[in-house]
């Protein structure tokens, strides 16, 4: 199902390269500037604090660590025209590989990663020069080394001709005996150095007709889902799943409830629910202070802090514990872990029914959680256990109606029957 969203996304950013004249995309040029680079880019630096969750998700579709130098714009080959759509950096535009896998060292000492090919020269009496010093950070090697080529007075767009030998004992003989001694970190800055200004001077700009763009992966050039999912399918392969949680997760499918906590569940044991660590990492929550529990306001929230170690939550669990009479069957801790550990519970009626009431738990928590910071509300021990109740009951009711649901195998609803308002 990854691969498939990553599939199906890079078909809007296929659609933003070459639908032109659609409203939709002006809409977005408008709001987020220049999509055609950025879509390319699609690095986390590109995304801003404020833009939408849906612009956020397709942006970053393929950041996986994996897929650093084998993403969507890999796939991409770009004809370079006027060069304000493409980065300079991580497309695909002047061989079978982006600067950025040609020349890593030089993309680490880059002052703008970001930066489009267009912005990294001028036109000149109709001929396009690249400002190569301009590229690198001040200070780095490459600024240095760059400087002190184009200072000595050497035309790169002619004498690059003349091979990296002669242009470097070129500078040497400027520079005096000291440049003749440099040491080989510097040797090969300047070798490096120069077979990227060849490269550069071998692609020039044009001035009035818009980049290109054509999909690699089959040839016809034209993006397909199938072969965008074929492309990622061997890349994003995922290691082996923990057994233990590998059963967890069939355990869950085997209980009635509505759909949509299933799949809540599945999510939460794969730790994918939008708590606040979660938000943070993907750069959606930045401020100081935002990824504190909203119940208990002194840690961060986590998964494993919101739903089992919140002095708020535990107090839920403690009572539902003792209400279930479970201790039998499992211990405090084990009963946290309810679908790790659910098969030590024999019966099969009494196993669901249980399930059932813990899922209708995580459900509550996380509804209260959202409550509290959406609508202002706060922290109700009364009136949660109220709702698991109520839940719990509305489940059963609905999905098991031949279970004798008042009192079944010791597990008796009275005692909480108080807390139903």
């Amino acid at each position: 199902m990854e691969i498939l969203n990553v599939a199906l996304l890079s078909k809007w950013k296929w659609r933003i390269l070459m639908d032109k004249e659609a409203v939709w995309r002006d809409i977005l040029e408008e709001r987020y500037g220049n999509i055609k680079l950025k879509v390319l880019v699609g690095d986390l630096s590109v995304v801003k604090k404020k833009d939408s969750i849906w612009w956020r998700d397709l942006l970053t579709s393929d950041n996986f660590e994996n897929l650093l130098l084998d993403n969507f714009s890999s796939a991409i080959q770009v004809k370079v025209s006027n060069g304000d759509s493409t980065p300079l950096w991580y497309a695909d535009w002047f061989g079978k590989h982006s600067l950025m896998k040609g020349f890593p060292s030089l993309f680490a000492m880059a002052d703008n990663h970001l930066q489009a090919i267009s912005s990294a020269g001028a036109h000149i009496q109709d001929c396009w020069k690249w400002n190569f010093i301009s590229l690198f950070e001040s200070g780095s090697k490459a600024y240095e080394t760059a400087a002190v080529f184009f200072c000595s007075g050497l035309d790169f767009a002619v004498s690059i001709s003349a091979g990296t030998g002669a242009v470097l004992r070129a500078v040497q003989e400027m520079e005096g005996s000291s440049r003749a001694a440099a040491d080989d970190d510097s040797s090969k800055v300047q070798r490096t150095l120069l077979d990227f200004c060849a490269t550069l001077n071998s692609n020039p700009l044009l001035k009035e007709e818009d980049d290109t763009f054509i999909w690699r992966l089959n040839l016809k050039g034209c993006f397909s889902v199938n072969s965008c999912y074929v492309f990622f399918k061997g890349k994003l392969s995922s290691p082996l799943m923990n057994i233990d949680k590998a059963g967890a997760l069939a355990n869950i499918w085997n209980i009635k409830v509505p759909s949509k906590i299933l799949f809540f569940c599945w999510r939460f044991i794969h730790n994918r629910i939008a708590t606040k660590d979660n938000l943070v990492s993907r750069g959606i929550l930045n401020e100081e202070g935002d990824s504190f529990c909203v119940l208990c306001d002194s840690e961060e929230e986590t998964l494993m802090h919101l739903f089992s170690e919140c002095e708020m939550t535990l107090s839920i669990w403690r009572r539902v514990f003792m209400w279930l009479g479970v201790g039998e069957f499992l211990s405090f801790e084990e009963f946290l872990e309810f679908f790790y550990n659910c098969a030590k519970i024999g019966c099969p009626s009494k196993r669901a029914m249980v399930a059932v009431v813990w899922l209708a738990t995580i459900w509550t928590v996380w509804l209260k959680r959202n409550a509290i910071i959406f609508r202002d509300e706060f922290f109700s021990f009364i009136e949660s256990m109220s709702k698991i109740v109520f839940v719990s009951w509305s489940w059963l009711n609905s999905f098991y109606k031949k279970l004798p649901l008042c009192n079944f195998y010791g597990w008796n609803i009275q005692p909480l029957l108080c807390f139903v308002v």
